[in-house]
C-alpha cells in the first residue's frame, strides 16, 4: 500500500521540506521567546539603574525613602522625636545632620540620621549617666570598633578613641578626649 503524500502548488511535500519548515517554525518561536526575556530583563535592569539614580540624588539632597523628614538640621526636632529619649547632651551645638547612607544600603526599606555635635566633657558624661551608664564608663572602656553596627556612617578613621554604646534606635559614638560625638538614629526595614 502507497502512502499518499500531501500536495501542495502542484507538486508532493517532502518528508525533508516538512523538517524545514517545522524548523524554521521553531526557530522563530524561540527568537521571539528569547526576545522577549531580554526584553524583560533589560527593561527591569533598567527601572533598578533608574531606582539606584533617585535613591542617590535623594540621599544626597538628604532625603531617604520611607525616612519621617529630610536629613538637615531643620528637622533636628522632628528627627531627635523618632523612637523614645533621643536626644543631645544639655547645650550641645550640632555641627550637622546627614542621611545614614551606608546603612539605608545595606539594609532594604532602611533610613537613618547622623547627628554630629560637640558638647562639653561634663555635659557629655551626664548624657550618658542619664541613659543607664556611668560616665566613668568613658574612660574604662576600649575603642569602638570601625565596623561595629551602628558606627557603618561615620568615619572614625580621624577620631581619637571612639567610644560607643547604643540604646533604643540609636547609636552614641564619642571622640575622646571628649567633646565631639554623633548620635547615629536608625529606622524602617529592620
Amino acid at each position: 500500500m502507497r502512502v499518499k503524500r500531501p500536495v501542495v502548488g502542484g507538486e508532493e511535500v517532502t518528508g525533508r521540506q516538512v523538517l524545514v519548515v517545522v524548523a524554521v517554525l521553531v526557530g522563530i518561536g524561540v527568537f521571539w521567546v528569547l526576545f522577549g526575556v531580554g526584553y524583560l530583563f533589560l527593561s527591569s535592569a533598567q527601572v533598578e539603574r533608574s531606582a539606584a539614580r533617585a535613591s542617590a540624588s535623594a540621599s544626597a539632597a538628604g532625603v531617604q525613602v520611607g525616612a519621617p523628614c529630610p536629613a538637615d538640621v531643620e528637622h533636628l526636632d522632628e528627627i531627635l522625636a523618632i523612637g523614645q529619649d533621643n536626644s543631645l547632651p544639655e547645650g550641645a551645638e550640632v555641627v550637622s545632620v546627614e542621611p545614614a547612607v551606608n546603612f539605608a544600603e545595606a539594609i532594604p526599606g532602611g533610613w537613618g540620621y547622623v547627628i554630629e555635635f560637640t558638647a562639653s566633657d561634663q555635659a557629655i558624661r551626664d548624657y550618658v549617666t542619664d541613659r543607664g551608664y556611668y560616665g566613668e564608663y568613658l574612660d574604662a572602656y576600649p575603642t569602638a570598633d570601625p565596623d561595629a553596627d551602628g558606627a557603618e556612617d561615620v568615619d572614625l578613621s580621624g577620631v581619637t578613641a571612639p567610644w560607643m554604646i547604643g540604646f533604643g534606635n540609636a547609636d552614641l559614638i564619642l571622640e575622646r578626649p571628649l567633646g565631639r560625638g554623633w548620635l547615629v538614629i536608625r529606622g524602617g526595614g529592620m
